[in-house]
């Protein structure tokens, strides 16, 4: 947890022009949230399942004597369900994004800093009119970025709970 305070500290004193991500992997794709949205990484969890939830809320975990709501982000993204594996990981946000959730992901990737000139930003809705979409999907993917092996499709973490919403 000292590492991501050290690290968001370090995002606060860069230059405008440069972004940095906490990376993850799922489904084989990689993806990336903004790293001052994170407030921490959690790599053992205990969740209690929450009866005639959405799919994709897989249940409570309570850290620290604080209860989340954790979420599946294959599901929001459209991937098939996983069962939970040594591997997968919790990432808790910061309450500016949303109330206390997280969400289960398959692999932590490492920090990514790129040139925000870099970054693709979705189209928006005043772009897309008669463009048929994934409107949900749509809402959590943020941009892309090319780095130099792949590419980095960044969300938005602050949609990732309206998007449980939407699909009801």
């Amino acid at each position: 947890m000292n590492k991501l305070k050290n690290i968001t500290s370090e995002q606060k004193k860069l230059p405008e022009s440069k972004r940095q991500f906490c990376s993850f992997q799922m489904a084989g794709h990689c993806f990336g949230v903004d790293i001052l949205d994170v407030k921490e990484i959690i790599d053992e969890v205990v969740l209690t399942t929450i009866h005639h939830a959405p799919s994709e809320m897989l249940g409570f975990v309570n850290i620290r004597g604080h209860v989340h709501l954790v979420l599946d982000l294959r599901l929001l993204l459209n991937f098939s369900s996983k069962p939970i594996d040594e591997s997968s990981r919790v990432l808790l946000f910061h309450p500016n994004v949303g109330e206390s959730f997280g969400v289960m992901v398959d692999q932590i990737g490492h920090m990514i800093e790129v040139e925000e000139s870099l970054i693709e930003y979705r189209l928006t809705d005043e772009n897309l009119s008669g463009i048929a979409r994934d409107f949900r999907k749509s809402e959590l993917e943020k941009g892309v970025c090319k780095l130099k092996d792949r590419l980095l499709i960044i969300l938005d973490a602050s949609n990732f709970l309206s998007a449980v919403e939407l699909k009801r």
